[in-house]
């Protein structure tokens, strides 16, 4: 996996699936993968994309009322 990779968790799947709706709408690859043990949620799936756009997807979910946690790849599994 590149280091230049973030996953972004969210309070639940409904905001999952809003966020990820909305980076297929964007144009921006994304990928709903499960949530790194270290990391569990109680939503259990979160998603990965690169830095650039975790950037616009935190923004996108800021707006949208949501609290993400952004987590590099690299920390995640550790």
């Amino acid at each position: 996996m590149s280091e230049n990779r973030e996953i972004v968790l969210f309070q639940n799947i409904r905001q999952v699936i809003k966020a990820e709706q909305w980076c297929v709408e964007n144009s921006l690859p994304v990928k709903v993968i499960p949530v790194p043990k270290p990391w569990s949620t109680e939503c259990g799936m979160c998603l990965e994309t690169t830095k650039d756009n975790a950037d616009k997807l935190e923004e996108f979910a800021m707006g949208s009322g949501m609290i993400t946690q952004r987590i590099p790849t690299t920390n995640a599994t550790n």
